[in-house]
């Protein structure tokens, strides 16, 4: 899995390929927006402060047009992702309506 750093760098690109795959700019705001998180809360992952939970690094992913393992640099799933970040930094996690209102 990547580090922090590379994680942070792999989102950076992931809101460039939206943009480039949508012909617009697509901004850390409007990530945000979709995702229901706040633009400091992007800046801090993109800098690589700390994992974000398994459903926004899904949803994320998923606005952005990437797969998760495009951000992670390899294939996991939850459990996997989990016991990987397991005592590290979360910032928050948001529960299942949640992340179905920004769908």
């Amino acid at each position: 899995m990547n580090d922090l750093k590379t994680l942070g760098a792999k989102v950076r690109e992931a809101i460039d390929i939206r943009s480039k795959r949508s012909g617009k700019q697509f901004t850390r705001k409007m990530l945000a927006a979709k995702i229901g998180e706040t633009v400091k809360w992007i800046k801090k992952l993109e800098r690589g402060e700390f994992y974000p939970d398994w459903d926004s690094l899904v949803l994320l992913a998923d606005t952005c047009g990437v797969e998760v393992s495009f951000v992670l640099g390899e294939q996991m799933d939850r459990m996997s992702y989990q016991d990987i970040i397991a005592g590290g930094q979360v910032a928050r996690t948001i529960d299942k309506g949640e992340s179905e209102r920004y769908r």
